[in-house]
């Protein structure tokens, strides 16, 4: 799944993935930055616990993006300057 970061340095998260991750307005997030990666790892006071459904539909949706990610070459970083002008 690919996201694209608006010129506020701001990222949506995917309606899909909040869903099943329960997260909505105002979650908040502990960043973890290793080399070239970027984690967010939503803050709850609750551990959560996921059902069987909610298993399945995280698989299903992992399944159904593997493979669109995008390579990050200098063609592609040139592109996207462009597009922002």
């Amino acid at each position: 799944m690919t996201v694209k970061m608006t010129a506020k340095h701001q990222i949506t998260i995917p309606k899909k993935v909040a869903d099943v991750l329960g997260l909505g307005k105002g979650s908040m997030f502990e960043i973890m930055v290793s080399k070239n990666r970027i984690e967010l790892i939503p803050l709850e006071t609750v551990e959560k616990v996921f059902t069987e459904e909610e298993y399945k539909k995280l698989e299903t949706l992992s399944r159904k993006e593997k493979g669109k990610e995008k390579r990050v070459t200098r063609k592609f970083v040139e592109n996207l300057k462009r597009e922002r002008g």
